[in-house]
């Protein structure tokens, strides 16, 4: 279990990390159809240079994934049995 519950947190914030793909192939999509946060933060702070905001809608990204990961860590740990 404490294998299991270090891979959930890392897979979460690993989902949050996939900008890349998105710039590469698709820009944003038609019609913004694959635009992530994080792809909407790289946009405002470099295409529109509105840091700001960009930083701003960062410290919101970090604010829900640590209690995201919190969560998971209070949930999930009690399930954890260390020999």
């Amino acid at each position: 279990m404490p294998t299991t519950l270090f891979v959930l947190v890392n897979a979460l914030i690993g989902a949050f990390r996939l900008v890349d793909h998105v710039i590469a192939l698709t820009k944003g999509g038609p019609d913004n159809a694959t635009t992530l946060l994080l792809f909407y933060i790289y946009e405002t702070g470099f295409q529109y240079w509105d840091t700001g905001y960009a930083a701003a809608l960062t410290v919101f990204l970090l604010t829900v994934l640590a209690l995201i990961a919190l969560f998971q860590f209070g949930y999930l740990d009690k399930k954890v049995h260390y020999r």
